[in-house]
């Protein structure tokens, strides 16, 4: 993301904040589908979170945190939804995870919905966003330390749930 266009959004640029935002949108519709199951809900979450973004964006300090003040809003947005539901993620059958093979991996899926919400949006902004644990602990407000470890901890509940599929 160009840092000039970024600059001219948060200073009110409304052109250049639609600029920043489709430049995301991609990684914003995956993290809020993993996180939700729900690409109807997913899309309510990120037009909610549009808003707050709109609205707060003057409040930003640092530019190059943008794309990582937008993912935290949609977590906290998709989080709220999941309190609101009292639901968590069953996902749809045919959701599909983007991919340039034509293997079938839908069991994947099924076995990260199975995680626990604060180690599943880990799993997601690792792979499906492609963050960086220090990113991923400025998203959470957590310290890499706790990140890198429940990384670790989903991981090793990844492989046993696999082992037990692959049975």
């Amino acid at each position: 993301m160009d840092a000039e266009l970024v600059k001219s959004a948060l200073q009110g640029d409304d052109e250049a904040l639609i600029l920043c935002l489709q430049s995301i949108s991609d990684q914003l519709t995956w993290t809020a589908v993993s996180l939700l199951g729900d690409r109807e809900l997913a899309k309510d979450c990120i037009m909610e979170t549009t808003l707050k973004v709109y609205k707060k964006r003057k409040t930003v300090k640092k530019p190059e945190f943008f794309k990582t003040w937008v993912i935290r809003i949609l977590i906290n947005e998709c989080k709220d939804e999941l309190k609101r539901s009292k639901n968590y993620i069953s996902l749809d059958e045919h959701f599909e995870i983007a991919s340039s093979e034509k293997e079938n991996f839908d069991y994947v899926n099924d076995l990260v919905a199975k995680l626990p919400l604060d180690l599943k949006q880990i799993i997601v902004m690792k792979f499906f966003d492609e963050m960086n644990f220090r990113e991923i602990g400025e998203v959470l407000k957590t310290p890499e330390s706790t990140v890198k470890s429940r990384y670790a901890v989903a991981l090793k509940k990844l492989r046993m749930e696999m082992e037990e599929y692959e049975q």
